[in-house]
């Protein structure tokens, strides 16, 4: 999914969702020649995981 389809998702602003991408913090890739970043749903399920585990 797109940045912006991830920050949808998310209920986040795209400039958060890309500060995670910097920071390491979620996976994405750059899709050659379309100037597109990419992120796979897994990952922007993983970044959800710690918050997940705390509500236990």
């Amino acid at each position: 999914m797109t940045v912006e389809q991830a920050a949808n998702y998310l209920q986040l602003s795209t400039s958060s969702i890309r500060a995670y991408i910097r920071s390491g913090k979620l996976k994405a890739f750059r899709v050659a020649g379309l100037r597109k970043v990419l992120i796979q749903r897994i990952d922007l399920l993983a970044l959800l995981e710690p918050a997940r585990a705390t509500e236990l």
